[in-house]
């Protein structure tokens, strides 16, 4: 082959080498689903990251008026998770108690136990109890927090926007690490029940963080998500998520 052959092929070769560098790099995948909570079908979304990931799964609680979709900034933030190495469960858990506004002790008790038996979901296909974590957004910080305290097996929970005006907490029975988000000016979950929380909290021995989200309301901006996304990763990057947590 002379000299000028040579020359073409190489020019050839880089070309379909970048071609092959500039396709887009796989993405988290997700797909409706059912599981059992107490004889009751509840609806879920499950994302599922690229390859092995960290071996670690998130459950996901909405606030008040909460729905499953594939659109939207809770989903948004489900694929931020799932980019970051976690299986990811959104359920719907007001399919277990439809929510009347009132919400008796037993309304909450099976929304709590929805999250339980999410993360058991996670536990039953193999993801390590250590590597499970909850998170809950405004009524749903109650539901994950405080039914991550109680009788779930879940390792870290995580409450964005919740306080004691959304419902008054019970008395842990575990001691697992908490971060709780809230935000500066927040009008519908007042900044002091969430510090009246968190004080419960640390009372009864919780190793409780605060993040405040500043210039933020109770309805966040995609820029207030990503940070939401940020402090939350870092705290679960150091908790289920950590590289050594096999040999810990």
């Amino acid at each position: 082959m002379d000299r000028r052959s040579l020359l073409a092929g190489a020019a050839a070769a880089g070309l379909a080498g970048g071609a092959r560098s500039q396709e887009p790099a796989p993405e988290p995948t997700y797909e409706g689903m059912t599981f059992q909570s107490h004889d009751k079908a509840i609806r879920a979304i499950h994302y599922r990251p690229v390859g092995e990931g960290r071996r670690a799964a998130i459950v996901m609680m909405h606030g008040s008026g909460g729905r499953i979709t594939n659109r939207g900034p809770w989903h948004q933030l489900a694929m931020r998770f799932a980019g970051d190495g976690y299986q990811v469960l959104t359920p719907l858990y007001t399919d277990a108690y439809p929510d009347d506004g009132i919400r008796p002790e037993r309304m909450m008790e099976a929304w709590r136990d929805v999250g339980e038996h999410a993360i058991d979901w996670f536990i039953e296909r193999g993801v390590d109890r250590r590597r499970t974590a909850m998170f809950g957004y405004s009524l749903g910080s109650y539901v994950a927090v405080d039914g991550a305290l109680g009788n779930s097996r879940a390792a870290a929970a995580t409450g964005l926007a919740g306080g004691t005006d959304v419902y008054t907490p019970r008395t842990p029975r575990r001691r697992i690490p908490v971060l709780m988000i809230r935000a500066e000016g927040d009008t519908h979950v007042l900044p002091r029940n969430t510090a009246a929380w968190v004080d419960f909290l640390r009372e009864h021995d919780i190793n409780v963080r605060v993040e405040v989200l500043r210039d933020s309301d109770h309805i966040f901006t995609a820029p207030k998500w990503l940070e939401i996304f940020q402090l939350s990763s870092a705290f679960y990057g150091g908790n289920i998520g950590r590289i050594d947590q096999d040999t810990a």
